[in-house]
């Protein structure tokens, strides 16, 4: 028998109504596992999950939800929700690193720099070398960075066995050291 996704739907309501949370999740569940693409239910369960204290649970929806719309185009909707796991969830990495990502796409320089640098730090303070030299490299990419941030990123470069693109990103930023009148910074 095919499933009834509307009628699931509105026994989820009206155990909603009723204050039978854990049930409501439950059918919510069920037409997520039904129609995986279902986001506006993912939506619905994610918040479910926040009410009922199941953060893990609602920042697994919510992250789902997010990188589909990132991979559909829809940045501002994605940005929303990955602020929202943010706010639930601060220490969210995968939430940290496509809100960065796509604040530098758009241009809004200092909310990717505000999330790289987060997201440098927890990577720091767990050990995770190599996770940090990858958030260094776009920090360096990032358009603006300064010259002791650029230098970082193509130092990270290296640590990450990305000598070639290293050199690369050395050699563009003493050219430009170059035109500013700085040939000692550009020799250095």
């Amino acid at each position: 028998m095919p499933f009834d996704r509307e009628a699931a739907l509105r026994k989820a309501e009206k155990l909603l109504r009723q204050g039978r949370l854990d049930l409501a999740i439950a059918e919510y569940r069920a037409v997520i596992e039904d129609q995986p693409t279902d986001w506006n239910t993912a939506n619905t369960l994610g918040d479910l999950y926040v009410r009922v204290g199941q953060i893990e649970k609602a920042v697994a929806e919510y992250i789902r939800f997010a990188d589909h719309l990132a991979g559909e185009g829809f940045l501002p909707k994605a940005v929303a929700l990955y602020r929202k796991i943010l706010k639930i969830k601060p220490d969210e990495e995968h939430a940290m690193w496509h809100l960065a990502g796509i604040s530098a796409r758009q241009g809004l320089l200092v909310d990717a720099r505000a999330n790289f640098v987060s997201l440098a730090e927890r990577r720091r303070a767990r050990g995770d070398t190599r996770g940090e030299a990858e958030v260094r490299v776009c920090l360096g990419d990032l358009d603006g960075a300064d010259l002791q941030t650029r230098l970082a990123g193509a130092r990270a470069r290296v640590e990450l066995g990305e000598t070639k693109a290293a050199v690369e990103r050395l050699k563009v930023a003493a050219a430009e050291l170059q035109d500013k009148g700085r040939a000692a910074d550009a020799l250095r």
